[in-house]
C-alpha cells in the first residue's frame, strides 16, 4: 500500500511542475527606462555574437548596432569573448574558406561599430583562441 502512495505522490509531484507551452518573452511590453538623472558614461555589453550569416549581421547584432548608433561618445561597447566561432581565426594559408568565415563572423561585429562615437573594446573568450591564439 505504501507503494502506491510513493508512486502516486511522485507521479503528482512530477506532473506539477511540467509546463506543456512554451514560453517567450513579451517584447511588446519591454519599456527602456528613462531616468531624469544625468548619466555620466554607458557602457553596453554583448557576448557571444561571434556567429553571423555571411555578409549579414544576426539579429542580436542588429538591435546592437540600432542601440550604439544612438549612443553619445560618453559610452563604451564591450564585446565579451566569444567572437569568433566555432574555432577562433584559422590561418589562412591552412584553410581560406574557413578563414573567410570567421573573418565574416569578426567583420560582423565590427560593423556594429561603424556609427558609434564611443570607446569600443573586445575581449577574446575561449572560442576564440581555439585557433592557437597568438603565435
Amino acid at each position: 500500500m505504501k507503494k502506491y502512495y510513493f508512486s502516486l505522490f511522485c507521479g503528482f509531484l512530477f506532473t506539477s511542475c511540467a509546463t506543456y507551452n512554451a514560453k517567450y518573452n513579451n517584447t511588446d511590453e519591454a519599456v527602456d527606462y528613462i531616468s531624469e538623472k544625468e548619466i555620466s558614461h554607458t557602457f553596453y555589453l554583448i557576448g557571444d555574437a561571434g556567429l553571423s550569416p555571411v555578409n549579414q549581421l544576426n539579429p542580436a547584432l542588429k538591435i546592437f548596432k540600432d542601440r550604439l548608433e544612438n549612443a553619445d561618445k560618453n559610452s563604451t561597447a564591450i564585446f565579451l569573448g566569444d567572437n569568433i566561432y566555432p574555432a577562433g581565426l584559422p590561418a589562412n594559408k591552412e584553410d581560406s574558406t574557413r578563414h573567410k568565415l570567421a573573418k565574416n563572423h569578426l567583420d560582423a561585429q565590427l560593423k556594429t561599430l561603424e556609427k558609434f562615437k564611443g570607446r569600443s573594446i573586445f575581449i577574446p573568450g575561449n572560442h576564440d583562441w581555439y585557433a592557437d591564439g597568438l603565435e
